[in-house]
């Protein structure tokens, strides 16, 4: 009815709720992060050797032996964030019809509650898991995780260093310009980051007018074109995670696959959507690098043990309401930072 009211004497039907939220993806976390480790402590420390492409030397057999210095080492530090939200049910809550609810099949009260309770619970989980891929994304993006909210301002840095794990074109040098050269930049990351540490990268997600700059390059079709040399191939194709293979490129250093990842987070300030994976930039790295996603102590007299999740529920006393909350001390560390290289290229 255009006033609002339901006539009891038309026929009615209701249709299946729609719920237009989508589901997290975990391409970051998934891809370079899969390694999970619990531990009881505050902070997670690793050594880290970072040794040298040295080699024997000749002796003389009738003199001594050469003394060979070992490789010295680091240790760093990382410390878990820390995550506790909560919803509460009141009794109110559960005298209205929740999402979905047949308006002639009206569930009662008590299955209502149950209801609304799944669903927090996963809402809440669903945010776990969108900011534990944000923190992959600025580990793997900036070399540091930013952790700001009540009571903790705080950051991990994991060492990125400018014109080494960053790099910044400029000027022709961009990939929008005509005299640029992807496939060459590329190849030169490529075998840096194999010179640094020994692993090839076998991944490259690009930002998606990164994409259309590369489809664009004049250098890049001229190759691609060459019958008579096959130097890669530029496609695109839809895979899970939010993720699109976009095709090979055959480089000297080896073949490097590219893709796009479209995924968003919502700014708390602003309440705009923010891609994960800037348009601008490149991400080059490899899936063997030492990296794990770490789980810290949780911090509730009901747990006192490493968990990747603890869902805690409680009533006040008086039976007014009841409060689910979620907590974890969730943290990526990037301990192979020698194995990516970031550059913006636009």
């Amino acid at each position: 009815m255009a006033d609002g009211n339901v006539s009891i004497y038309q026929p009615r039907m209701m249709l299946k709720a729609l719920q237009q939220v989508a589901i997290p993806k975990r391409f970051f976390h998934n891809t370079f992060f899969n390694t999970t480790l619990l531990h009881n402590t505050k902070t997670v420390e690793l050594d880290v050797r970072k040794g040298k492409h040295r080699v024997a030397v000749y002796v003389n057999p009738i003199l001594k032996g050469k003394v060979v210095e070992r490789d010295p080492f680091e240790t760093k530090e990382t410390r878990p964030a820390y995550v506790k939200e909560m919803t509460a049910l009141r009794s109110q809550d559960t005298t209205e019809r929740v999402m979905g609810e047949n308006i002639y099949d009206a569930l009662d009260p008590a299955r209502r509650a149950a209801q609304i309770l799944g669903e927090d619970l996963a809402m809440l989980d669903e945010r776990l898991t969108r900011l534990e891929e944000k923190m992959c994304a600025e580990a793997l993006l900036t070399g540091k995780v930013i952790v700001k909210g009540d009571g903790w301002n705080d950051q991990v840095d994991f060492g990125y260093e400018m014109d080494k794990h960053i790099r910044i074109l400029s000027g022709t040098a961009k990939w929008d310009n005509e005299n640029a050269d992807p496939m060459k930049d590329l190849d030169e990351w490529r075998l840096d980051i194999m010179k640094r540490c020994g692993i090839s990268p076998d991944v490259c997600v690009i930002g998606n007018e990164v994409y259309w700059a590369i489809l664009n390059n004049a250098k890049v079709k001229e190759r691609l074109d060459n019958n008579r040399i096959r130097l890669g191939l530029i496609t695109a194709e839809s895979q899970p995670e939010g993720i699109s293979y976009c095709g090979d490129l055959l480089l000297p250093t080896g073949p490097v696959s590219l893709y796009t990842y479209n995924e968003w987070s919502t700014n708390p300030i602003t309440g705009e959507d923010e891609p994960l994976m800037p348009d601008n930039k490149v991400l080059l790295g490899s899936t063997r690098a030492r990296a794990t996603f770490n789980y810290g102590l949780i911090q509730n007299l009901k747990a006192l043990r490493p968990l990747p999740r603890f869902p805690w529920s409680w009533e006040e006393d008086d039976g007014s309401a009841r409060f689910v909350q979620l907590e974890s001390a969730p943290m990526p560390n990037l301990y192979q930072v020698d194995a990516f290289t970031v550059a913006t290229v636009l």
